[in-house]
């Protein structure tokens, strides 16, 4: 192979001119052997052009050869040259020892496509011709959990496990049995998936799958000790904690959890989410001042964050300051203020501040969202009548009593 190692040398030292020589020379020299060796070590490093031509110089000689015909598939897929793939495929005979692994690579073409009975069909035709061959249980695994249908994929996963396989590709099976659990709501047996997983690896996806899994169990200590551990192995997974943070609170732990979000922010100081979790975790421990800045630090990031502005909302109308309220609301582009408690909130400040015009028109966008809400109604209606409006007061005051027909005061005021 001494063409086809030069070649791989020279594109180690980024030598392409070199290397060009040496894949020309193994073209017109090789062995097919050292031909098929460089093709694969050629395809793992990206370079597919010269890959499909290695192939496709052995086809010529071999056009019947299984194997090669499914390399020069798997090379078209990179391709994305979905039609060849299939033409390349479509050759391999039934009797090549190559084609139940045709089957599995056509199958994964056709769930590229949506064509998911199809793939289905072709991985059962697979399993038929090798029944213990543990990657086509696995290839079924992952075709079942990807459509959900996760009692199945247990199913076909435990058959790998059953073959004494606990690793394909870089998967662990006891980590898919535990996301295919944890994912139809089987949330304790997942737990117990994923703990084995662990003893067989311990990797910041398993141990999230276990955090999660276990916050979704109510079990928070189990929660905290697994999100604990990822982020000593990766503290830059921000994803964990949010979950940290609310396994925390749920443990009646306020301050580690507020402190997991503020961890959280050191490692992504652009999280808005974690700015949003933060803020509401100050709110509810009566650090107005704290969640409030919080809030605000989501909205520089995203002036458009709907959730994080409602919350500033919720906090200066409780502090009665109308003004930022408002100015809150004029900093918006227009366009894209569609909330509607946004414009009930910026009524309330409105009506606060005597601005009645400003006021009435958006309660009125507001309307057609809280037709239901007899809160609304009754506040909608009462501002109508102060403004001087005694018809349209009439008309939301008789849907609000729709709602409340026991308001004696609203009843009343109505002449009921």
């Amino acid at each position: 192979m001494k063409f086809a190692e030069q070649m791989l040398a020279a594109l180690e030292q980024e030598n392409l001119p070199e290397a060009q020589k040496y894949f020309k020379q193994t073209l017109q020299d090789g062995t097919d052997e050292e031909q098929y060796w460089l093709a694969e070590q050629l395809m793992q490093l990206g370079f597919l052009e010269e890959a499909e031509d290695l192939y496709e110089l052995l086809l010529a000689k071999y056009k019947d050869e299984g194997e090669l015909l499914v390399r020069a598939a798997e090379v078209a897929i990179e391709k994305d040259d979905i039609e060849g793939a299939m033409a390349y495929l479509e050759q391999v005979n039934a009797q090549d020892e190559a084609y139940p692994e045709s089957l599995l690579v056509l199958a994964d073409l056709y769930q590229m496509q949506g064509l998911f009975e199809v793939t289905e069909a072709k991985l059962q035709q697979a399993k038929s011709l090798l029944p213990n061959e543990a990657v086509i249980d696995f290839a079924l695994g992952e075709f079942y959990l990807s459509t959900a249908r996760f009692a199945s994929a247990v199913q076909s996963y435990q058959a790998v496990l059953d073959a004494g396989v606990t690793e394909i590709a870089g998967s662990q099976i006891f980590e898919r049995i535990a996301e295919s659990l944890a994912s139809s709501g089987s949330f304790e047996e997942a737990i117990r998936y994923y703990e084995m997983a662990i003893v067989e690896q311990e990797d910041v996806n398993t141990l999230f799958g276990l955090g999660l899994t276990s916050f979704q169990a109510k079990d928070y200590t189990k929660a905290i000790s697994a999100l604990e551990r990822l982020k000593e192995h990766d503290p830059g997974f921000t994803t964990l904690y949010t979950y940290l943070a609310k396994s925390y609170e749920e443990n009646g732990e306020q301050e580690k959890a507020l402190e997991a979000l503020v961890d959280g922010l050191k490692q992504d100081e652009f999280n808005k989410e974690l700015f949003l979790e933060a803020g509401k975790l100050a709110w509810k421990n009566d650090r107005v001042a704290d969640a409030e800045h919080y809030f605000r630090q989501a909205i520089a990031l995203d002036p458009e964050f709907i959730e994080a502005i409602l919350e500033v909302n919720k906090i200066l109308l409780k502090k009665d300051d109308y003004e930022s309220v408002v100015e809150l609301m004029e900093s918006l582009e227009r366009e894209i203020v569609t909330e509607p408690q946004i414009f009930w909130d910026v009524s309330v400040a409105y009506q606060a501040l005597d601005n009645y015009n400003k006021a009435k028109e958006n309660y009125e966008l507001a309307h057609p969202h809280f037709i239901q809400n007899p809160t609304f109604l009754k506040e909608f209606g009462l501002f109508l009548r102060e403004d001087g409006d005694m018809v349209q007061s009439g008309e939301v005051l008789a849907q609000y009593l729709r709602l409340e027909p026991g308001d004696e005061e609203i009843l009343s005021l109505l002449g009921y």
